[in-house]
């Protein structure tokens, strides 16, 4: 067992209305640990992405096709300086043996399942 980064992108970069999700987790394989970092843009490229910093588990499985599974949450700061708020993030993946998965995110209300997701693994 090791720690490993996971980089990679969860939505499809063809729909323009689908959220995309950028992240760059670090995982502890042994104690199942996961922290990193998200960028989230909700339907349109052009506005400005919510980043944050993310915590959770990451899980070898057998289940079907998937190799792990990931569950990461975390708050997102607004982008208005005068209403500083910070919003809930949760997201689901089950990423396959082949760099590709698919997954779920909660943000601003807004739930999306399904989400294509290619990602890869470097070893540390």
């Amino acid at each position: 067992m090791s720690t490993i980064i996971i980089q990679g992108i969860m939505g499809s970069t063809v729909n323009l209305n689908s959220p995309i999700v950028k992240f760059n987790l670090t995982a502890d394989e042994e104690t199942h640990q996961v922290h990193g970092s998200v960028e989230v843009t909700l339907g349109n490229p052009e506005d400005k992405p919510y980043r944050g910093n993310v915590t959770g588990t990451l899980y070898p499985t057998g289940f079907k096709q998937f190799d792990k599974v990931v569950a990461i949450h975390g708050a997102l700061p607004s982008h208005n300086p005068l209403t500083p708020l910070n919003f809930p993030f949760n997201a689901n993946m089950g990423l396959e043996a082949n760099g590709e998965g698919i997954g779920g995110i909660n943000f601003k209300g807004q739930h999306d399942e399904e989400l294509p997701i290619t990602y890869k693994i470097m070893e540390l």
